[in-house]
């Protein structure tokens, strides 16, 4: 008798299921999602839901669909769980002195921003200064006629509220926007900050609590176009009623 060995689905299988997009590997528990409308997905994806990524024609990288198009993904290190993103206006027009205009809302997947990562502070187009207690720095590439804008790096939740409500009525608007803390310092962030933004940020991941079964049993998590969960085994075998792998 000649004995079988057992794969995954082509779903689930790690080579088959893997995608590159420039130099960044798209794989489990991130999935490849097609960016036109036209065109059918696959009645399943193999990855966690919500973490879907995009790769357009002549794109260099990635972009999830958690930012609404607003970064690429410029790295995943599936060693370490760890992401990199970057604004796509400040990768793609390569501003020496970008306005930060995007917010990332992560919700409820399982990410978060890497504790390496630090904030930066943004209030723009202000008719008045910021209090003189204040640690908001002029951005003069920014003045715009008598109205200036200003950046602080990584002030306490707190303490930013207290300058946000001191300093916004005076001001067009307001944006934080998260960097490597290795890329920026306080002293000189006025000088850096778009370079530090051309750097991006690290976002960590973690195992779904609605995989975590799956993925101990040495399974891997998918769902399908109604966003049921299934899980899938090395056996070939996939589940749908909440059991694991044998």
């Amino acid at each position: 008798f000649h004995g079988v060995h057992a794969t995954f689905s082509t779903i689930c299988d790690p080579v088959a299921s893997s995608f590159l997009c420039g130099n960044v590997s798209i794989q489990y528990p991130f999935w490849y999602k097609s960016p036109f409308w036209y065109a059918s997905d696959a009645p399943a994806h193999c990855g966690y839901p919500g973490l879907g990524l995009i790769c357009p024609f002549f794109s260099p990288h990635p972009i999830p669909l958690l930012g609404d198009g607003a970064f690429f993904v410029t790295d995943i290190n599936y060693h370490n769980e760890t992401l990199t993103l970057v604004d796509i206006d400040v990768a793609v027009t390569g501003q020496r002195c970008p306005r930060a205009r995007h917010n990332l809302t992560i919700g409820s997947l399982p990410l978060d921003y890497n504790s390496a990562d630090v904030n930066l502070t943004f209030f723009f187009n202000c008719s008045a200064p910021p209090p003189v207690s204040s640690p908001f720095v002029a951005i003069d590439c920014l003045q715009f006629r008598d109205n200036r804008s200003y950046v602080s790096v990584n002030m306490g939740w707190e303490e930013e509220e207290a300058g946000a409500s001191d300093v916004a009525s005076d001001c067009e608007g307001t944006m934080v926007a998260s960097v490597k803390g290795t890329e920026v310092t306080a002293a000189k962030v006025v000088e850096v900050f778009a370079w530090a933004m051309s750097r991006g940020f690290v976002l960590d991941w973690e195992a779904a609590k609605e995989c975590s079964a799956c993925e101990l049993s040495g399974g891997r998590c998918a769902f399908n176009e109604t966003e049921e969960l299934l899980c899938f085994c090395k056996d070939g075998s996939n589940h749908t009623d909440g059991s694991v792998c044998k």
